[in-house]
């Protein structure tokens, strides 16, 4: 609520500076102001004071600093989604926007493929393998509005867009791999261990095994053997799944579009099937302790141990939920900030003074920018 009067407020201060002949106006008219008013907005994500500015005066967007760069190649440089989706909603304008090339020949593509502010990084997404991943949405998502003739094309240093990205995320994607693969190496060794348990416990069953017949002594005398059974085979298959998931891992070429998709994904994959495997493991332990001790008058000991067996599986739910979100969220959830389900812009019923405003943006275009009508 508070930020709705703020917004109505700006709209009509704006207005009454326009309208009127007044110092107020000549200060606003100086294109050191207009910069601050455009483009510190940007930089630090405040969208909604700039969409209601550029709701009332849609020729904002063409306005271009010192470097040849819109609010829309800032928003790319300062990685935020909300600005920079405003680029969908210009109509034509947005053919133009992105073959605009600044003054170091950079395009939206170029500024893209730019490593995000450190300030950024930490906000966007923790953990070096995360913010790779994002790094890349970014890269692709402004890849898709850009004219094919300019994907490819070099800046002043001589270099491509992708040319860039691989050498700016050169340190980071080291990074990535060495988390990648210790945290893959650590959750191997324990769906090993895992695995070695609960194949030992299938051969050696709770009770022994009938010496004439070679049959289990509890099988058919106690649902509890057929629990036991049934999550002991769980517990080794999820976690064998585990282990080539993690090898899987392990033995990737680590390249850049790797970390887009593939390891994320296969964490996550070999994690829920470590957790499976854990879980499981408990269930069997549980329930070989009720087998061995079921014919004890009181069953107070054994529900008390399952009770604590439990234990294991929630703690190492609960403190990889957080990775688990954040997977989630570098590979799918993040791609949803580029497709907001409405549109911010647009249209005031009293849209005046676009004339007056096309005046105060001439003098602050770039020399290569065309020239207001």
């Amino acid at each position: 609520m508070k930020q709705q009067v703020v917004f109505q407020l700006v709209k009509k201060l704006w207005s009454k500076i326009l309208n009127e002949e007044s110092s107020m106006r000549e200060i606003f008219e100086t294109p050191r102001v207009l910069f601050q008013l455009l483009f510190a907005p940007v930089e630090v994500g405040n969208f909604g004071f700039l969409s209601e500015i550029l709701s009332a005066y849609p020729d904002l967007i063409w306005t271009t600093d010192e470097t040849n760069q819109t609010i829309i190649h800032k928003a790319v440089m300062h990685r935020h989604a909300s600005i920079f989706n405003l680029i969908h909603e210009i109509g034509p304008t947005k053919d133009i926007i992105v073959t605009m090339i600044d003054t170091q020949r950079n395009t939206l593509l170029h500024l893209a493929a730019k490593r995000a502010p450190p300030q950024r990084q930490l906000e966007l997404v923790p953990g070096a393998a995360f913010q790779m991943c994002l790094e890349l949405v970014w890269f692709k998502e402004v890849k898709k509005i850009m004219p094919p003739s300019f994907i490819n094309s070099e800046n002043s240093d001589g270099k491509t867009a992708s040319e860039l990205f691989s050498e700016e995320h050169k340190e980071l994607r080291k990074d990535a791999e060495s988390w990648m693969k210790s945290t893959a190496e650590n959750c191997m060794l324990i769906a090993t261990v895992i695995a070695t348990g609960v194949f030992a416990a299938a051969i050696t069953v709770p009770g022994g095994v009938d010496d004439k017949g070679g049959k289990p002594n509890y099988l058919g005398k106690t649902s509890w053997f057929l629990v036991f059974v049934i999550s002991d085979a769980t517990a080794f298959i999820s976690s064998a799944a585990s282990i080539l998931i993690f090898l899987s891992i392990l033995l990737s070429r680590f390249t850049e579009n790797d970390f887009y998709k593939s390891l994320p994904l296969k964490l996550m994959c070999g994690l829920v099937a470590l957790f499976c495997s854990i879980t499981s493991m408990m269930v069997a332990f549980a329930s070989a302790f009720f087998i061995t001790y079921h014919h004890y008058a009181s069953h107070l000991v054994p529900i008390l141990v399952s009770i604590f067996a439990s234990l294991p599986a929630i703690l190492f739910l609960i403190l990889q939920i957080p990775l688990w979100l954040e997977i989630i969220y570098s590979t799918i959830c993040c791609k949803k900030l580029f497709k907001p389900s409405k549109k911010m812009l647009y249209v005031l019923e009293n849209n005046c003074c676009i004339s007056s405003l096309k005046k105060m943006l001439c003098p602050v275009r770039h020399d290569n920018q065309q020239n207001c009508s």
